[in-house]
């Protein structure tokens, strides 16, 4: 027995192309925790470019899968990539929306607890999702099949429609106390949307994917050209509400099973 597990030899043969995107996809939303815990106040510029980051951390998982589909796998790729998931979509969105609160929109101190309560929740809720979907097949559960849809919002989802969001409040330069609030129920929302049985299709389609991609870069490039980026962050933010909003569309709209 040892020495089969010994002739595997290094974990880097292990890796393979898909897995990159996995570690490039944790490298992004590790730098991003780093932006905004990189002094004593954040500033608004840390602030974007941690948010950047995660929506550029959503765009390597999306790769991620695309290459592991069409190209090659590895054995390790389905771990590698919900641990960099829960990095970048759980973690980091998480402690960027708890410092933003307290140092940038000057949460009061009586509330920061409350805001504390509800990144925790966040993290605990998306931990959760990754474990449930990575379980699925122990699961004595009758189920649709994997490859169709699953239940639960998928926490990359939910980690795009804060990013995009919060870059929506930045932007517009919404009242501080305001702006916090709002973000503190959408997590609340995304809390229960990712622990629930709602089903969400599972989108892998190019004709989905690669104009989804395109939209990610466009933002990218109007980010580092210092161009007005609040089309493009609202597009992104729309579309992810759209998904959130999808399975009852298709509930209450039968025409567009």
């Amino acid at each position: 027995m040892n020495k089969a597990n010994n002739s595997d030899g290094s974990i880097l043969k292990l890796i393979k192309l898909p897995d990159l995107f996995s570690i490039l996809n944790a490298l992004f939303g590790f730098s991003a925790i780093l932006f905004v815990l990189g002094g004593t106040s954040v500033t608004e510029k840390a602030l974007k470019n941690a948010l950047i980051l995660i929506l550029l951390a959503v765009v390597a998982d999306g790769l991620d899968g695309i290459v592991a589909r069409n190209v090659e796998s590895s054995p390790i790729g389905k771990y590698l990539d919900s641990l960099a998931d829960m990095l970048s979509f759980g973690v980091a969105p998480a402690i960027v929306v708890y410092v933003a609160s307290k140092n940038y929109f000057a949460v009061p101190a009586m509330y920061i607890n409350v805001v504390l309560a509800f990144c925790g929740a966040y993290v605990i809720c998306g931990m959760l999702r990754l474990a449930r979907f990575n379980a699925n097949l122990f699961l004595e559960r009758k189920a649709l099949p994997k490859e169709d849809n699953f239940e639960g919002f998928p926490i990359t989802g939910s980690a795009a429609f804060l990013a995009a969001f919060m870059l929506l409040l930045i932007e517009l330069q919404l009242p501080p106390y305001s702006s916090a609030s709002i973000l503190i129920a959408l997590m609340g929302m995304l809390c229960l949307l990712m622990t629930s049985r709602i089903r969400y299709k599972n989108i892998r389609d190019r004709r989905i994917v690669i104009p989804a991609g395109m939209i990610f870069f466009t933002l990218l490039v109007f980010y580092l050209f210092s161009l007005p980026f609040v089309y493009p962050a609202a597009i992104i933010a729309a579309s992810t509400a759209f998904y959130i909003c999808s399975p009852f569309v298709y509930a209450f709209a039968p025409v567009l099973r």
